[in-house]
C-alpha cells in the first residue's frame, strides 16, 4: 500500500495542537516513478499529466509512467511545460533547447536566428498559437512558430532586465527589472515604466489574471495584471526564513506558493497564506481533471492528494509510528482512539486537543468500549474516563466486553468467555462458593476460580468478539468454531448456516431492524434475523474482500470495512457503493472506523482521517484521449480502406483515471466481427485483429470503472478492408464478359470441332465400309465359289464343307464387326485365319502362312481398330502372292511391347514394282484397297486418337538385287477400354 508522507513531530499532554494536513499519498520509488526528482508539471487538456525530470519527460496517466524519447538532445532534464491553444505540449532543457511532441518524440526545435543561439541565459519562453516567445536576460523575441524565423526583437529596458514571461490565454506578459511590464497585443509594443521595483520575479496565470510576486526570502508585495491593468495586493504571510521557489495556479480561486518546507494555500487579495503540505521541497502542484492534487518535489518525488476535505490528524507522532488500530466516537466533540503500541488518547475534533492515558505500552489496543451510563471507558488493557489521565483500572479484558444491567462484565478472551462481578464496585476479597454471580450460577463450573472467586464460563473456547442485544434480553458469543447466542433466561441457541454448517464470526452488530450482521474473516458478511441466515455479501456480488474487519450501520444502510476498502451495503437494493473511491481514499489501509454524527472517522496506518461524509467534486467521466490505428507500419485515419492483402491491424488507446486507476477496465466489440462486447483490464492498451476478411468494420471502445460508477465516452474507429480486385465490380463485370468471350469461343471452338470429329467418324465408318466391302467383294466371293466348284468336280466333298464353314465364319464376323471401331486382337487374329484358310484352298498346296503370336497379355486385352490388318494382308496375297510362280510364303508377327504392339507382315511374292507394273498392263482391274483406304483409314485413327497408328512398307531384296516380297510394320498403341466408345 501506499505510505502516507505527512508527519507532525509535536505532543502536548493537554492543550490545542495544529497537526491536521490533507490525507497524502506518495508514489514509491522506484516501483512508479523512475526519479525523486521532479522540476515541473502540467496537467494537459486531454487529461495526461507531466512530469519534467532530471531524466527527462514522464506522461502519466494514472497506471503507469511513459518516457518521451528525444529526436535530439544535448540534455536529458527537462522543464518549463506548457501547453499551446492546439494542444501541443512544450518544454525546454537548461541547454537552451526548445522541444514539442510530434508523434510522441520530443521534437528538437531549431533556432535559425544567431543571436538566439548566442544569447547565453534564456529566461523562459511562452508558446501561443502563431508565436513563440522567447526571453532572455536582455532581449524579448517574437518568432514565427511555423517556420522558425524571428519576426522581432524587442530590447529590454535595462541590462539584465526581464526575469518573468507568462500567458493567459493569447495574452502576454513580460516583466523586467526595476518595475518594467510589456503586453502583447497592445496598440503600442513597448515597455512600460511602473512604481514598484522586483527583482527575481516570478509570474504565474491563474486563468482568470496574471499575478506575480518575488521569490527567495523575499516578502514584497504582489501584484496582478488583469485586462492589461496592474494593481498591488498585499505579501503573503509566511515565515521570513522559508524559501520561495515557484508559484501554482489550480484554479481561478486556488494560488499556491511553493516553498522549501510546504506549500501554502495563498489568497493574493488578503495576502493570507496556510500551509497545507508540509515537510516536503515542493517544486510545483496541477490538479487533475477529477479535482486530485499532484506535488511534485525537488528530492522526494511526487505525492497526490484526492481531496482537501480528507483531514489527516497525527494523535501520538512522537512514537514515530501514528498507526490507530481502533476509534470510537463518545460525542458530537470527543472521540477515543486506540493504537497498535497500546496507545490510548482523548482526541476533541474541534480543539484538536488530546488527552494521553498513562498507560503502559504494550500490545495494541484491540476494542474500545464507551459506558455512557458511568462515563468510563473499557479497552482490552482496562479502564479510564474523560477527566484524567490516570487509569481507573488497569487489566487485561481480553477480546471484547459487554455490560449487563447489574454492571458486570463479560469477557471474551482467547481462552474462555467468562462473567466478571461488576470491577468497579465495592467487592468482598472473597466470595463463598455457594454465592458466585447469581445471574449466570447456572453457568457456573467446578473448579472455575478467578483471583479466588468462583466465575460463571460459558465456554473454554477462544472467543473474539461478544454483543450485547437491544433489548438487553441476550446476547452473542463468537467463538473460533461457532456463533452462540445466550439468554439471560437460561437458554442456549447456537446459530448456524444453511444445512447447520459452522457460522465463525469475526465481528458482530446488530441493526436498529434487529438484523443480526456477522462478518467473518473469509466468507464475507450474513445478515441473521431470528437466528437464521437470510442474505450473504460476498466477493460474488460485490464487496471488495471476504474478510469483513468491522460493520456499523447509518440510516439504514450498512458500513463494511474490509481489509481491501470501506464500503456501504443497501440490504433492501444489494447495491453496494465503494466509499473510499467516492471520498477519495482509494487506496487508505483503514484498521477501524466510526460513525460520527456529521463526520467519518478512519484509524489508518499513519493517524486519524476525519472526512465530512463530503466525497470532492470529481468528474466522473473517464477521460479517453484517442485511439490510434496502425496497418503495415502506417497509421490511420477514421474511414481508412485497408487493402485486401494488408488487412492486420492493431489499435492503440490509453483511457485516464487517477481516482482509482486499478478499477478501470476497458470493454470492446468490432462491428462485423464480433457480436458481443468484449473485456479487457486496464493494463492492456493494445488490439490487434489479424487476417480481417473483406468488409466494413468498426472499434467501438469504452473505458469503465469495474464498480459502475465511472465510464467514458464511446470511441469509435470505423475502417474498411477492401475486396481484393477478383471480387471488385469492375473485375467481376470485366471477368463475366470475358468468361462468356471465351465460353462463345469455346463452344464455337468446339461445335467446330465436333463437327470436324463427327465427320472423321463418319469417313471412318465409310472406310470400314469400304473394308467390308473388301472383305466381301464380289471378286472374293467368286474366287470363294469357284474354288468349291473345282472342289466339288474333284469330289473333295470335305474340304468343299471345311471352305463353305470358314467363309460363312469369316461372313459372319465380319458383319459383326461392321459397327465395331475397335476390337479385339484375338478377334482379329480369327479373321486374317479364316481370310488366310480360304485363300490356301484356293492357291491350294502352293501357298502357306504362319502366326507367330508372343504377348505378355491375354490376346482378348488387347484392343486394336477392326479390319485394319486384314487390308494388308489382303494386298500381301492379292498383289504380291498371287503372280509369283512356285512357293508362296505369307508370315505374320505379333509381338508386344511396352508401348503397344508390332504387327509383322512378310511375303515372298513378286513385290511392289512388279506388282503396279501388272496392274498398269490390266487396267479394268479394280485399284486395290490399300492404295485407296489403309492410309486413309490410319489418318483418320490419328486424327481421332491421342495415341498414334505408323506403318512401313520395304521392299525386300535378294543379293543379286531381284525381288524377295514386301514386309510390312504395322504399329498399333494400347488403346485402353475407354477409348473404345470414343
Amino acid at each position: 500500500m501506499k505510505r502516507l508522507f505527512l508527519s507532525v513531530y509535536m505532543i502536548f499532554l493537554f492543550g490545542l495542537v495544529k497537526a491536521q494536513f490533507p490525507y497524502t499519498q506518495k508514489f514509491t520509488y522506484p516501483a512508479q516513478l523512475p526519479t525523486q526528482v521532479v522540476y515541473d508539471m502540467l496537467s494537459d487538456n486531454k487529461g495526461y499529466i507531466w512530469l519534467a525530470t532530471d531524466k527527462g519527460l514522464f506522461r502519466f496517466n494514472g497506471r503507469a509512467f511513459v518516457k518521451i524519447p528525444f529526436d535530439n538532445t544535448s540534455m536529458q532534464s527537462v522543464s518549463y511545460l506548457q501547453q499551446d491553444s492546439e494542444g501541443n505540449i512544450w518544454c525546454m532543457n537548461f541547454y537552451k533547447e526548445l522541444f514539442s511532441i510530434k508523434n510522441d518524440t520530443l521534437r528538437n526545435y531549431y533556432f535559425t536566428d544567431k543571436r538566439i543561439v548566442n544569447e547565453s541565459v534564456i529566461v523562459n519562453y511562452v508558446a501561443t498559437k502563431q508565436h513563440i516567445w522567447l526571453a532572455s536576460l536582455e532581449n524579448l523575441y517574437q518568432i514565427d512558430k511555423s517556420t522558425g524565423k524571428t519576426i522581432k526583437k524587442i530590447y529590454s529596458p535595462e541590462y539584465l532586465g526581464i526575469s518573468s514571461i507568462v500567458k493567459n490565454g493569447e495574452e502576454i506578459v513580460a516583466y523586467g527589472a526595476k518595475g518594467w511590464i510589456f503586453k502583447y497585443p497592445a496598440k503600442k509594443e513597448e515597455w512600460i515604466k511602473t512604481t514598484f521595483k522586483y527583482n527575481d520575479t516570478r509570474m504565474m496565470s491563474s486563468g482568470k489574471f496574471i499575478y506575480g510576486a518575488q521569490i527567495g526570502k523575499m516578502r514584497l508585495p504582489a501584484f496582478i495584471v488583469q485586462n492589461g491593468v496592474l494593481k498591488l495586493t498585499k505579501p503573503f504571510n509566511i515565515p521570513e526564513e522559508v524559501l520561495v521557489f515557484h508559484f501554482a495556479s489550480t484554479s481561478e480561486s486556488e494560488q499556491w506558493i511553493c516553498t522549501q518546507t510546504g506549500a501554502y494555500l495563498w489568497n493574493i487579495e488578503t495576502g493570507n497564506a496556510r500551509l497545507v503540505f508540509p515537510n516536503q521541497s515542493i517544486t510545483d502542484i496541477v490538479k487533475d481533471y477529477q479535482g486530485n492534487y499532484w506535488i511534485s518535489t525537488l528530492d522526494n518525488g511526487l505525492f497526490v492528494c484526492p481531496s482537501l476535505n480528507n483531514k489527516l490528524y497525527t494523535i501520538n507522532p512522537s512514537a514515530g509510528f501514528d498507526n490507530i488500530s481502533k476509534v470510537t466516537t463518545i460525542n458530537n466533540d470527543t472521540v477515543v482512539v486506540g493504537s497498535t503500541k497500546g496507545m490510548l488518547t482523548t482526541f476533541n475534533i474541534k480543539s484538536e486537543s488530546r488527552l494521553h492515558y498513562k498507560l503502559p505500552l504494550a500490545t495494541e489496543i484491540q476494542f474500545i468500549t464507551y459506558d455512557s451510563i458511568n462515563k468510563n471507558i473499557f479497552t482490552n488493557r482496562g479502564i479510564v474516563n474523560l477527566k484524567s489521565p490516570d487509569p481507573v483500572k488497569v487489566d487485561d479484558y481480553g477480546k471484547s466486553i459487554i455490560i449487563d444491567h447489574k454492571k458486570n462484565l463479560i469477557v471474551a478472551s482467547y481462552n474462555r468467555t467468562y462473567v466478571l462481578n461488576n470491577p468497579l464496585g465495592n467487592q468482598p476479597k472473597e466470595t463463598p462458593d455457594t454465592t458466585g454471580i447469581p445471574l449466570y450460577s447456572h453457568y457456573m463450573k467446578n473448579n472455575i476460580f478467578r483471583q479466588g472467586l468462583r466465575i460463571p464460563v460459558f465456554r473454554n473456547a477462544r472467543s473474539t468478539k461478544i454483543l450485547l442485544s437491544k433489548t438487553k434480553k441476550y446476547f452473542w458469543i463468537a467463538y473460533y468454531d461457532d456463533l452462540y447466542r445466550y439468554c439471560f433466561s437460561d437458554s442456549t441457541i447456537v446459530v448456524r448456516k444453511k444445512n447447520n454448517q459452522k457460522l465463525i464470526a469475526r465481528t458482530l452488530y446488530e441493526t436498529s431492524d434487529y438484523f443480526l450482521l456477522a462478518g467473518t474473516s473469509n466468507e464475507g458478511l450474513y445478515v441473521i434475523e431470528h437466528d437464521k441466515v437470510i442474505k450473504r455479501f460476498h466477493t460474488g456480488n460485490g464487496l471488495k474482500s471476504n474478510n469483513v474487519i468491522g460493520v456499523h450501520e447509518r440510516n439504514g444502510k450498512i458500513w463494511v470495512n474490509t481489509d481491501e476498502s470501506l464500503q456501504i451495503i443497501d440490504i433492501k437494493s444489494g447495491i453496494i457503493t465503494n466509499l473510499l473511491d467516492e471520498y477519495g481514499l482509494g487506496g487508505l489501509t483503514v484498521n477501524d472506523f466510526s460513525l460520527h454524527p456529521d463526520k467519518l472517522l478512519l484509524a489508518t496506518t499513519s493517524g486519524l482521517v476525519i472526512n465530512d461524509y463530503r466525497g470532492k467534486p470529481v468528474n466522473g467521466i473517464i477521460y479517453f484521449p484517442a485511439i490510434k490505428a496502425i496497418s503495415n507500419g502506417l497509421e490511420l485515419t477514421m474511414n481508412s480502406s485497408l487493402p485486401a492483402d494488408k488487412n492486420n491491424i492493431s489499435f492503440y488507446f490509453d483511457a485516464i483515471q487517477y481516482k482509482s486507476p486499478t478499477n478501470l477496465n476497458y470493454r470492446y466489440k468490432l462491428v462485423g466481427l464480433d457480436t458481443s462486447w468484449k473485456a479487457l483490464s486496464y493494463n492492456i492498451g493494445t488490439l490487434n485483429f489479424y487476417r480481417l476478411t473483406p468488409g466494413s468494420y468498426d472499434l467501438n471502445i469504452q473505458a469503465y470503472d469495474i464498480n459502475g460508477i465511472y465510464e467514458s465516452d464511446l470511441k469509435s474507429f470505423p475502417f474498411k478492408v477492401l475486396k481484393p480486385f477478383w471480387q471488385q465490380w469492375w473485375f467481376i463485370i470485366l471477368m463475366t464478359c470475358f468468361s462468356i468471350g471465351v465460353a462463345y469461343i469455346f463452344l464455337k471452338f468446339w461445335s467446330k470441332r465436333l463437327m470436324v470429329r463427327q465427320g472423321l467418324k463418319e469417313r471412318l465408318f465409310k472406310s470400314q465400309l469400304v473394308a467390308i466391302r473388301s472383305q466381301m467383294n464380289p471378286h472374293f466371293i467368286y474366287n470363294v465359289l469357284n474354288t468349291v466348284q473345282g472342289l466339288l468336280y474333284d469330289n473333295r466333298k470335305t474340304e468343299v464343307g471345311n471352305l463353305l464353314g470358314n467363309f460363312s465364319d469369316l461372313m459372319r464376323k465380319t458383319l459383326q464387326a461392321s459397327d465395331k471401331q475397335l476390337q479385339s486382337l484375338r478377334e482379329e487374329i480369327e479373321n486374317i485365319t479364316l481370310y488366310l484358310e480360304l485363300e490356301k484352298a484356293r492357291f491350294d498346296k502352293d501357298f502357306e502362312y504362319t502366326l507367330e503370336v508372343k504377348l505378355q497379355d491375354d490376346s482378348s486385352d488387347l484392343i486394336i481398330p477392326s479390319m485394319l490388318l486384314q487390308p494388308f494382308v489382303e494386298n500381301a496375297v492379292k498383289h504380291g502372292l498371287m503372280h509369283k510362280a512356285g512357293k508362296k510364303e505369307l508370315s505374320i508377327k505379333f509381338i508386344q511391347s511396352e508401348y503397344g504392339l508390332n504387327i509383322y507382315v512378310e511375303d515372298n511374292g513378286i513385290g511392289r514394282k512388279q506388282s503396279m507394273q501388272i496392274n498398269q498392263r490390266n487396267k479394268n482391274k479394280p485399284q486395290s484397297f490399300a492404295t485407296k483406304a489403309i492410309s486413309e483409314r490410319i489418318e483418320l485413327f490419328n486424327r481421332l486418337y491421342k495415341l498414334k497408328i505408323t506403318h512401313d512398307v520395304v521392299d525386300r531384296y535378294d543379293e543379286l538385287n531381284n525381288s524377295m516380297g514386301t514386309a510390312i510394320h504395322l504399329f498399333i498403341p494400347n488403346y485402353d477400354k475407354e477409348q473404345i466408345n470414343l
